[in-house]
């Protein structure tokens, strides 16, 4: 039977590959939701706020069949007591519309990470496992997966949670976005004749580091809503192994043909700014798609990711025991994602 599949959050790196694997399948129907007019190719996209409780019963028709919904999205505040109230709200009006014109409805999921841990505010038990005590309040990884819980007892539909790390992808227009940072910053240092620096602290070089590329999760999260061994739970989802900067770095330099160096001493945020003239020059050098620097990277976004001292590693124990035994090899799929942008014309 053909699924249909509601993808809230289709602009975002896990929402557009979740929606463009879906469809690559053949089993599944894919109707996006976002503030963006375009959608994933091979999908239906729907323009809409999920902020405004009508946004989404206004298109009853259309949802009417949705069997599998995906809450990707994630509303930015500029606190997190904020952004918890928010993105409770999304999800709130989300389940509303639901249980009221989609009556095949089978299971809800949610993207949270390893923040549920803690892991952005101190060290963590590692490696963290499901069960391990939440991280400090507030934050909107609670508030939804209290409110999911609730909402689900009695229903006939199921529920699930994945927890990745730092996912590797690329959407377009926002800079928070680890793998074009990367890219973006190299071709910045490539262009001013530099070496490329680790753009983080030493500590954060030689700490062990975890990551989920996109395509994984996306694969993943199919698995998780359809899957009989997988109701009702919250699962851990990493590459696999963890990795060292130190390690990987010497491989992406080689990819963009320069000469590794160890950690730059000042932040990106301090010390991209004057590079920032060169981003139209490399853009009509290489012919690469002519997208404002802004919308490719967020430098202190990058300065939180790459200054962080202490270890992260999740434990895969349940997804593995659950049935999902897939992984990613870091160093190859870094390169891999590096490879699609530039195919793409994002890098040179």
């Amino acid at each position: 039977m053909r699924r249909t599949a509601l993808v809230v959050g289709d602009g975002g790196v896990v929402g557009r590959h979740l929606a463009s694997h879906l469809a690559a399948t053949g089993l599944w129907r894919v109707i996006g939701v976002g503030r963006r007019t375009d959608g994933a190719p091979g999908t239906e996209h729907l323009a809409l706020d999920m902020l405004v409780p009508e946004a989404l019963s206004a298109k009853a028709e259309t949802i009417a069949g949705v069997t599998h919904a995906f809450v990707t999205a994630k509303v930015p505040a500029a606190d997190p007591a904020n952004e918890a109230r928010l993105n409770a709200a999304l999800l709130r009006n989300v389940l509303d519309t639901l249980e009221q014109y989609a009556p095949m409805l089978e299971h809800v999921s949610l993207v949270h990470g390893t923040k549920w841990y803690g892991c952005h505010v101190g060290p963590y038990t590692v490696p963290a496992r499901e069960d391990d005590p939440r991280g400090p309040a507030p934050l909107f990884y609670f508030d939804q997966r209290d409110l999911l819980a609730a909402r689900q007892q009695g229903q006939r539909w199921h529920r699930s949670t994945l927890r990745p790390h730092t996912v590797w992808g690329y959407s377009s227009g926002t800079g928070n976005n680890l793998v074009t940072l990367i890219g973006v910053y190299a071709a910045l240092l490539r262009e001013a004749g530099e070496p490329l620096a680790f753009p983080g602290t030493p500590e954060n070089y030689e700490k062990r580091s975890q990551a989920t590329t996109a395509d994984l999760l996306s694969r993943a999260l199919a698995w998780a809503a359809t899957d009989s061994h997988c109701v009702d739970d919250d699962v851990n989802l990493t590459n696999g192994r963890t990795f060292r900067w130190c390690d990987l770095w010497p491989a992406v330099a080689a990819f963009f043909d320069m000469e590794p160096a160890p950690p730059a001493k000042q932040p990106l945020a301090q010390r991209m700014p004057p590079y920032a003239s060169s981003w139209p020059r490399i853009q009509r050098k290489y012919d690469l798609a002519m997208a404002s620097l802004d919308e490719l990277v967020n430098w202190r976004y990058g300065d939180g990711l790459f200054s962080v001292p202490w270890d992260d590693e999740s434990s895969n124990d349940k997804a593995r025991q659950l049935g999902f035994v897939e992984t990613e090899d870091n160093a190859v799929a870094l390169l891999r994602i590096l490879g699609e942008l530039r195919r793409n014309r994002i890098l040179p």
